[in-house]
């Protein structure tokens, strides 16, 4: 530092020097996060970057920097590999050379490998060159953020890294790929490392394709040599040296990702601890961790990404020399996945997470040169002119609903707008309409329509609404009826509702001038729910009729499990009837005591009637005929509790009269003992004289609870004025506590006589609830807590536990001694005499604890007895409270405003009653008329056919334009004249049931768009999906199906797989969808229709689809872990639903179209007409070919712009490509596809915006 005067003040200067710490190699440990900002400020100050910071996070960073051979680099030498029973394709070749370059080696012309060292490192090559303050030259890293002198340490550890990521286009072959790397790179002499030496190649692989890989390896290259590995769990432990031995020996080892998992113990170094002895033996190590293999690949690599997991830390753990990652979808979500595959490769310099994140946030030049350095990469739309796999064909199929899958799914979503706070349009009817606030309700209402337009049995809300979601719902049949017994349901709700306000609203009057008024709302409400009452009985003795004839047939034949189905849906007829019926007297109740206190009031009031007058007497007459009439109905309600309770309570009269209460035997408290039995007598004699104690404490308060249980019920009715008061339920609520008190210390006092007899640990159960009981009677909670506590103290006090001994004890104790004596070598008079007497009290005490057992076992049956007496009263007693509290007066305000809140009320009511009716009677004629009905309805006015029309409540149906000419001239049915509110219309829509081709015109053309510059050419010379031959269509949907309907859409892919069978023998289908419930249903049509299919959840359903000829379909679902799965034997795709997310289909889709494919594929999509099924399917369809325009675009189909197939394969690879794949699904597995937020609109409404908006006068005419 120095300081020098100048002419106008003085100039500082300082001077320092920075010195650094050259980090040699990166296995010296790199700085932190938090050390790094300080040296970024530094080197951005005296040695400032050139290039700016860019990021690396979308997928498409990865798959465009992947290293893609050209193919002026195929490899004629490769043509033909030893041992190799298959031919390469030319990109194959590519491949397999750029594998043997990552291992060091090359292949020569005369077909041997030589080295080749590497020389590629990207991290290394991203030094820059600096120079000190004596112009040395030096090195800085921006990456590591070390400076060096020379690189040579980085460089030698980057290009030590054998091997990289193999990650090929799902069904190009890499496994054959693979294959041939074993073959042609062989282990060299091995050089010292850890753990025995192996030339083979460990494989790693999931359990779904371990039988796979197994059967390829022996199909193209027999002569390698192949064991499976189990795990070490699975083998003895005298044999680990020689399964050490026989793994590395062999060419390939192939395991699965879960043996993996399950030995992460045995990967990891045992702990050092330090030991005051040497381990008295050796930890057990996995034989994977204890051989040094030349080569270690992980299929599906993609599954270790999360690097959390045990199977990945065992993984890292294994000695190896290559390492390969195998996977057709590297990424799951962005480029950060990338770390954990390199910490499994081992790529040291990245294998620090702060590297690695500053790598991926600041320096993707540097990242993309390394993918390009370790990853190679193909796609099908690059290769396919090499492979020539045979064409795909591709159709959507519209299935229409039938009218009860309309009527329900409609139902649905008028639901869904209401939940929304939209019109059928998807327009907001309410202000500062948010669709971040609906997000939630409309992803939900999205799945829940998905669900329901493939089957009504989908989703538990789907059950729940329809009433069944406790049993299996499968026809359209048990649909149909279940949809009437809910609409059934509904009307009757809402007509209690009415009639419940309605008696509400004539409480505002009683007492009052206007209690006239009062009477005449109750009258009318009396005469409806009497009507109500009579149908309920007519509908519960129709039930109880066919349920008879169901118990006969019952107990006469041997039934299968559908019959028993069909006995208990019988009774759960019953139970349905009985329900409604007791709902209906309870509303006809107070209707009735309603009116019973408007006639009192009205001839108590002189100045409405004259006492004494004819009038008067009338109304008194009146009055007394309603009470009755109330009193009776109070009766039928509370009957069938009292008959419980009063059941329960006889069985315990009769016990007591019959004094069949269990008797505990007195135990004896005088035992004669020997010397050496003497204190065991004594014990017992203590024992027994306290159990006896206690057991006179049991006696008393069992017989003060059955005093309390049998006391009789209070029957409001025996008496004709008595009304209930209130104080009879105190009473009764006082007598249930003090109920509940005696039966817990009753319970308590045995359990701790059996522990006396026992010796055991006190029942936990027992012991629990009375410390938990006792805690809160202290604290002045619970029943009666004073009369608990005393009880407990009580009990406390005769507890006869002892501590130590016990009836069972003692048992051991006289054993043990007669044991000893009988075997003295010396029998004197003595000890055959302390035998005799030891030998005695044992029987004696044997004898005695099985009597107190019994006496036990049968108290605490008896307590059973109690509580269920004491609970059926208590019900009793509630539901008599509940018919009290029904006709209590009115204590709301008794205002006019009130009054018209109530009928506003009312009239809304009636409207959705109306509409709730005409639904129902449109239920009604579907049943009637049969549900596969198609055949168009004759118009009464104009006598045409019609599909469009309208339903009245009345039963009458029209066509629309007529009904609607009629409505606006009279309010009435044309047939009838029955009188017709809006509500009452309910429209109907007879479909044809003809399947029809969805996408027969070009998707761009159709919304009105252009196509992108420079793929008009393209684009319309097809479109995704395919014409398809209409008579083969009609074909399909000729063929007969026995027994009931499913859905349509189920129905028509049974149908579509029996023409399969005829058409195409032999051939073989997968099923997708992304509901398993669906494929549920799927496989019990298949069942019925005796088409043989398996899945992939069950047990070796794989094996059986690809080597059971029988076995025509393959069910699997979106959360399956498809990839890499084989099924080239299968060569149709059957979509049941479309997707927004394409990638899940072509996971599908790519199990059939792959190398190896001898046949032509064809992909079946399912549309259901009118639903939200078709906004997806034009959603997916627009984005597909968005993708197939940027594909062109970017060059990555110039080479065959001619081709459609080939731009939409191009298409299909960035779809997988740019995919989150742990997002595509929702979290919640009951649910599907996650439908991204900006999406939700449109897959809602989209449909309906494009059939187009009703009309205002066809607004008008609904509303």
């Amino acid at each position: 530092m120095s300081i020098v005067k100048t002419a106008d003040g003085a100039r500082l200067t300082i001077q320092g020097r920075l010195y650094w710490n050259e980090t040699q190699s990166p296995r010296q440990g790199l700085r932190n996060t938090d050390s790094r900002g300080a040296s970024e400020a530094l080197i951005d100050r005296f040695f400032p970057k050139t290039t700016p910071d860019s990021a690396a996070s979308s997928p498409m960073d990865f798959y465009d920097a992947a290293h893609v051979p050209s193919a002026d680099e195929t490899d004629d030498t490769l043509s033909s590999v030893p041992g190799l029973e298959a031919t390469l394709f030319p990109y194959q070749r590519r491949s397999l050379k750029w594998l043997l370059r990552r291992e060091g080696v090359r292949c020569t012309a005369a077909g041997t490998v030589v080295r080749d060292e590497q020389t590629a490192s990207p991290i290394t090559d991203s030094f820059r060159l600096i120079r000190d303050t004596q112009g040395q030259p030096a090195y800085v890293s921006d990456v590591m953020q070390t400076i060096v002198r020379d690189t040579v340490h980085y460089r030698q550890i980057e290009t030590a890294m054998r091997g990289g990521i193999l990650a090929e286009e799902m069904g190009l072959g890499k496994t054959l790929e693979i294959i041939g790397l074993v073959l042609m790179h062989p282990r060299p002499d091995p050089e010292p490392g850890d753990g025995p030496p192996s030339g083979g190649t460990l494989l790693v692989v999931p359990q779904s394709l371990r039988d796979q890989w197994v059967s390829e390896i022996a199909r193209h290259a027999p002569i390698l040599q192949v064991e499976i590995y189990n795990g070490c769990a699975k083998s003895q432990p005298d044999n680990d040296d020689a399964l050490v031995k026989r793994l590395s020996s062999s060419d390939v080892v192939i395991t699965t990702y879960h043996v993996l998992q399950s030995e992460v113990h045995f990967a990891r170094e045992p702990p050092q601890r330090s030991r005051r002895t040497e381990r008295k033996y050796e930890r057990p190590k996995s034989p994977l961790v204890r051989i040094n293999w030349w080569r270690l690949c992980i299929d599906e690599a993609q599954m270790i990404e999360n690097g959390l997991s045990n199977a990945a830390e065992t993984a890292r753990a294994i000695p190896r020399v290559n390492s390969w990652a195998i996977t057709g979808t590297p990424l799951k979500n962005d480029v950060s996945d990338l770390f954990h595959l390199l910490t499994f490769l081992r790529y040291e310099p990245l294998t620090t997470p702060t590297v690695w994140k500053f790598l991926v946030k600041e320096y993707k030049p540097v990242l993309q040169s390394l993918v390009g350095t370790i990853a190679i990469r193909h796609t099908k739309s690059l290769v396919r002119h090499e492979i020539a796999l045979p064409p795909q064909h591709r159709f959507a199929i519209s299935v229409p609903f039938t009218a009860v899958e309309e009527q329900h799914y409609q139902s649905l979503f008028k639901q869904m707008t209401e939940a929304c706070d939209v019109d059928e349009q998807g327009k907001p009817i309410v202000e500062d309409w948010k669709p971040s606030v609906y997000e939630e309700a409309m992803r939900t209402w999205l799945n829940r329509l998905r669900q329901t337009a493939l089957h009504p049995e989908i989703g538990a809300y789907s059950r729940r609404v329809l009433g069944h979601s406790n049993r299996p719902m499968r026809t359209l049949d048990e649909v149909l009826r279940a949809m009437i017994e809910q609409s059934d349901n509904g009307i009757k709700a809402h007509h209690r509702s009415i009639l419940g306000s309605r008696l509400t609203r004539g409480q505002l009057y009683e007492n009052s001038p206007r209690v006239r008024e009062a009477l005449s709302i109750w009258t009318a409400v009396r005469e409806e729910a009497a009507a109500m009452v009579a149908e309920a009985r007519a509908g519960l003795s129709e039930a109880s009729a066919h349920s008879s004839r169901a118990d006969k047939s019952a107990s006469s034949l041997d039934m299968d499990s559908t019959d028993d189905e069909s006995v208990d849906n019988k009774g759960a007829v019953r139970a349905e009837w009985r329900r409604k019926l007791r709902q209906a007297l309870e509303t006809q109740h107070k209707a009735v005591f309603f009116c019973a206190n408007a006639y009192f009031q009205i001839r108590e009031n002189t100045e409405m009637t004259v006492p004494e007058s004819a009038d008067f007497e009338k109304l008194k007459e009146a009055e007394d005929q309603a009470y009755e009439e109330a009193k009776l109905i109070r009766k039928e309600l509370l009957k069938s509790s009292h008959h419980k309770a009063s059941g329960t309570m006889q069985k315990l009269s009769e016990m007591a009269t019959r004094q069949k209460f269990t008797e505990i035997a007195e135990l004896p408290t005088e035992l004669h003992g020997g010397i050496e039995s003497s204190r065991v007598a004594g014990d017992l004699e203590a024992l027994h004289g306290a159990m006896n104690e206690q057991a006179n404490v049991i006696d008393q308060w069992r017989e003060h609870a059955v005093q309390l249980l049998l006391k009789p019920l209070m029957d409001q009715d025996e008496d004709p004025g008595l009304e209930t008061t209130g104080e009879e339920m105190g009473d009764a609520a006082k007598m249930q506590e003090e109920l509940i008190v005696y039966v817990q210390a009753l319970g308590a006092a045995i359990a701790d006589r059996q522990d006396a007899m026992s010796g055991q640990p006190p029942n936990e159960l027992v012991s629990y609830e009375t410390k938990q009981a006792i805690r809160l009677a202290r604290e002045g909670g619970g029943p009666m807590p004073d009369k608990l506590l005393e009880l407990m103290q009580i009990r406390q006090q005769v507890n006869p536990r002892v501590a130590d001994f016990s009836m069972r004890g003692a048992l051991a104790d006289l054993r043990s001694l007669a044991t000893r004596l009988s075997k003295e070598s010396s029998q004197t008079d003595r000890v055959r005499n302390e035998h005799a007497i030891a030998a005695a009290m044992l029987k004696a005490t044997q004898t005695a604890l099985t009597q107190q057992n019994k006496a036990a076992t049968a108290l605490e049956s008896e307590l059973e007895s109690f509580r269920d007496t004491m609970n059926a009263r208590l019900e009793y007693y509630r539901q008599m409270q509940s018919v009290s509290d029904s006709v209590l007066p009115y204590e709301g305000p008794k205002t006019e405003d009130a009054a018209e809140r109530m009928l506003k009320y009312e009239e809304d009511l009636t409207q959705k009653l109306a509409s709730a009716k005409s639904k129902h009677r449109y239920l009604l004629n579907l049943k009637d008329t049969g549900t596969k009905s198609d055949e168009g309805r004759l118009c009464v006015i104009c006598q045409t056919h019609f599909d469009i029309g309208v339903l009245t409540v009345c039963g009458h149906q029209f066509c629309k334009p007529c009904m609607k000419t009629w409505y606006r001239a009279h309010r009435n049915c044309p047939v009838c004249k029955t009188h017709l509110l809006p509500s009452s219309l309910h429209d109907i829509v007879f479909k044809s049931q003809e399947l029809k081709l969805h996408g027969t015109e070009n998707e761009h053309a159709k919304a009105g768009q252009a196509s992108p510059e420079g793929t008009s050419g393209i684009l319309e010379k097809g479109t995704i999906y395919s014409q398809f031959d209409a008579a083969k269509l009609s074909e399909i949907q000729d063929i007969d199906l026995e027994g009931p309907s499913y859905t349509t859409k189920v129905d028509t892919i049974v149908r579509h797989l029996l023409w399969l069978r005829q058409s195409d023998p032999g051939a073989k289908s997968i099923i997708f969808s992304q509901y398993k419930d669906f494929l549920k249903i799927l496989s019990t049509a298949f069942d019925a229709h005796r088409i043989g299919f398996s899945s992939i959840d069950a047990k070796g359903g794989i094996e059986r689809f690809k080597q059971d000829p029988a076995v025509e379909a393959f069910l699997m679902h979106a959360r399956a872990h498809s990839s890499g799965l084989n099924l080239v034997n299968a060569n149709n795709v059957f979509l049941c639903e479309p997707l927004v997310n394409t990638a899940l289909e072509l996971q599908a889709i790519a199990r059939v179209d792959r190398i190896g494919q001898q046949h032509e594929t064809t992909v079946w999509l399912y549309v259901t007409q009118g639903t939200v099924e078709e906004s997806i399917y034009s959603l997916s369809v627009e984005r597909r070919l968005e993708h197939a325009a940027r594909a062109v675009v970017n060059g990555k189909g110039k080479e065959k712009a001619g081709s459609l197939d080939e731009t939409l394969e191009a298409a299909n690879t960035l779809e997988m490509e740019q995919a989150a794949l742990t997002k595509l699904m929702s979290k919640d597995r009951t649910a599907g596809e996650m439908v991204d937020k900006n999406d939700l609109w449109q897959c809602l409404f989209g449909h309906v915006a494009k059939n187009g908006a009703p009309t205002g006068e066809e607004e008008a005419m609904n509303n």
